[in-house]
């Protein structure tokens, strides 16, 4: 009887230890990451000049892990194709570029000097940019039996990226002998002719100090330097329509005149003085038919100055004129990310990669709780981005159940425009992410397969009791009410029962057995006593 009583007590102990181990195997938690809200809003930046954004780009549910990008982008509209800009400088090379001015300086010295600073500046501003130069003078019939062509514009460097190569170029033009002649017309048409086939944006910078004396087609002249002269009058008038072709066909145009002021000297760095037959106001009215006015330009911008002004025109306002066609460039830019205390506490932090522009902290700041990204200057068409990865650390962590979790708590983006006006912007709105529970699959299998049971139990008893009828006749009582059988939408009390909880059910009746034989055990044996 003994060894009757052990095994009992061995088999309730087996039982026992088994439902434990069941019901712990059956509560394990199971979850997975989700994205509630993918992308934060968009901030447009004032004037059109670029967006900043945080998107979600990849998420792993089963790890716990999203991809962040935090973008901020100097293009217009939300524009995400950068256009390549292509710029044409077509320089005057004529005799008068080598007259000397009041500062000791040949104008082909002001105008190219201050040239080369324009070029430094446009491709520090700016990306997807290309420029070359092309230098033009002209001959007329007269001379040599020679007649005025295109020919007499040259491309000097081609289209180039390269800015130290653009500088090169300028240089041995500085170095470069003047020949006689100015046919604006041959430089204007020799550079539509050098841009691509491609829809990018094209501009062509005209730098010239006098009124044109020859045009690709040849026109004679009888004095070339009489600007009244019907043949000059001529030359001017396909010169004119040159510029509105150029603007018509999508070409932007920008053109400085010099050399038109009593100031001006006709020396040149030889010692030559040259004779001028026309007056100021024969020069200035015959620019004016060329060129229009400043307020009024033929093209598209058109500046008159006097000699000592060319440096203040070329590097500053034809530069602001180029980067304002283009895509000014957003300067001293700084982004500061600030993250909530639940991403610091339950998420792991790390970057993909480096910033495609810029530089940014090791890693998240404890105190502050932020990463700063020091872009400095952000090119005109230019699209700035970072990544940084978020991992829980915890894919049990019941506290964060079914939470939504923002990213991050605030970007702030400080910087300044191109005239040095200072801009912030914030970004308050963020991705979202919550820690979902994944059900049980064979939980949910049970359920459905009981629901299926009693539906169809339910639908048996109808049967029996004749209340199904598939009679389109017999639809209604005598009295017009509808007796079609309603769907069984019976909710059963309480939580349905489920496999662990069956189990523990069973072991107790078990337990209950075994201790009822127990009991039973020892009264018989006081019973012999």
């Amino acid at each position: 009887m003994k060894k009757v009583t052990k095994v009992l007590i061995i088999v309730s102990l087996l039982f026992s230890i088994i439902s434990m181990y069941t019901n712990v195997f059956a509560a394990e938690l199971k979850t997975k990451l989700d994205v509630i809200q993918e992308a934060s809003e968009t901030k447009e930046l004032e004037n059109d000049q670029g967006y900043i954004s945080k998107t979600i780009v990849n998420s792993n549910e089963s790890t716990g892990e999203v991809t962040i990008e935090l973008k901020l982008s100097n293009t217009k509209k939300n524009i995400e194709k950068q256009m390549d800009t292509e710029i044409f400088l077509v320089v005057d090379n004529s005799p008068s570029m080598d007259f000397v001015t009041s500062s000791g300086k040949t104008r082909k010295e002001l105008v190219l000097n201050s040239t080369s600073s324009l070029v430094e500046a446009i491709f520090n501003n700016s990306s997807n940019v290309k420029m070359g130069l092309i230098d033009f003078h002209g001959r007329t019939g007269g001379w040599f039996g020679e007649p005025a062509s295109i020919i007499n514009a040259t491309v000097r460097q081609n289209l180039t990226d390269s800015k130290e190569t653009m500088i090169t170029a300028i240089q041995k033009q500085l170095q470069r002998e003047t020949e006689g002649g100015t046919n604006i017309d041959a430089g204007l048409q020799r550079a539509q002719q050098n841009f691509t086939k491609a829809n990018n944006r094209k501009i062509i910078i005209l730098l010239t100090d006098g009124i044109p004396n020859a045009d690709v087609k040849g026109t004679e002249v009888e004095d070339a330097n009489d600007v009244t002269d019907v043949g000059n009058i001529e030359i001017g008038k396909n010169t004119k329509n040159t510029l509105l072709n150029l603007k018509n066909s999508g070409i932007y145009v920008i053109t400085l005149l010099t050399g038109m002021s009593d100031s001006d000297g006709n020396t040149d760095k030889n010692g030559t003085e040259y004779e001028d037959n026309n007056t100021l106001e024969e020069k200035l009215k015959a620019a004016e038919d060329i060129f229009g006015t400043p307020l009024a330009p033929t093209a598209n911008k058109y500046y008159l100055v006097n000699n000592v002004d060319i440096n203040k025109i070329i590097s500053e306002d034809i530069f602001a004129d180029v980067m304002e066609k283009i895509q000014s460039p957003l300067n001293k830019v700084k982004i500061v990310d600030y993250f909530p205390e639940e991403i610091l506490e339950n998420f792991d932090f790390s970057y993909v990669g480096n910033p495609s522009v810029g530089k940014v902290t090791e890693g998240i700041d404890p105190e502050n709780k932020t990463i700063e990204w020091d872009i400095d200057t952000l090119k005109g068409d230019e699209v700035a981005t970072l990544q940084y990865k978020l991992k829980i650390k915890d894919m049990k962590n019941e506290e964060l159940l079914n939470k939504v979790i923002s990213t991050n708590e605030k970007v702030v983006l400080t910087y300044q425009d191109i005239d040095a006006k200072e801009y912030t912007v914030n970004l308050t709105n963020s991705p979202k992410i919550s820690l979902a529970e994944i059900k049980d699959e064979n939980d949910n299998e049970n359920t459905n397969n009981n629901t299926n049971d009693n539906n169809n139990e339910n639908n048996d008893n109808n049967d029996n009791n004749g209340i199904t009828d598939n009679s389109e006749n017999d639809k209604t009582n005598n009295n017009g009410t509808d007796k079609t059988p309603t769907k069984d939408n019976t909710i059963a009390d309480g939580k349905i029962p489920q496999t662990g909880e069956s189990m523990l059910i069973g072991i107790s009746i078990v337990a209950v057995i075994v201790g009822t034989v127990c009991i039973y055990i020892k009264s018989r044996k006081y019973r012999d006593i």
